[in-house]
């Protein structure tokens, strides 16, 4: 990844490789304990442990990025979270590419 890149990883420790996980600066996730679970079950093997949780980065117990070189990543296990994030975009895209079906619910 490009220095100053940030990653959300959506994919629950699918598609990331230990290579690219190895060249962030800080991963923060929305739940330690969680995902100190999810690693004893064999997920995030080759992930570092998280520097802070949300929670931590924003009541300003620990910094996020510090500098506009360090590469960042969030692995936030509560799925929603990302869901919520990505999901407004790709459905802007898919109207503008005008890609998809409106169901009548």
């Amino acid at each position: 990844m490009k220095p100053g890149a940030f990653a959300s990883a959506v994919d629950f420790d699918s598609y990331w490789t230990s290579a690219a996980l190895a060249q962030m600066d800080k991963i923060s996730t929305d739940d330690h304990a969680q995902f100190q679970y999810y690693r004893k079950a064999g997920y995030f093997q080759g992930t570092q442990n998280p520097y802070a949780d949300l929670g931590e980065l924003v009541a300003g117990l620990k910094v996020g990025r510090q500098n506009d070189q360090e590469r960042t990543m969030a692995i936030n296990l509560g799925l929603a979270l990302d869901d919520m994030a990505v999901a407004p975009e790709i459905f802007r895209q898919a109207r503008v590419m005008g890609l998809g079906t409106w169901l009548d619910l």
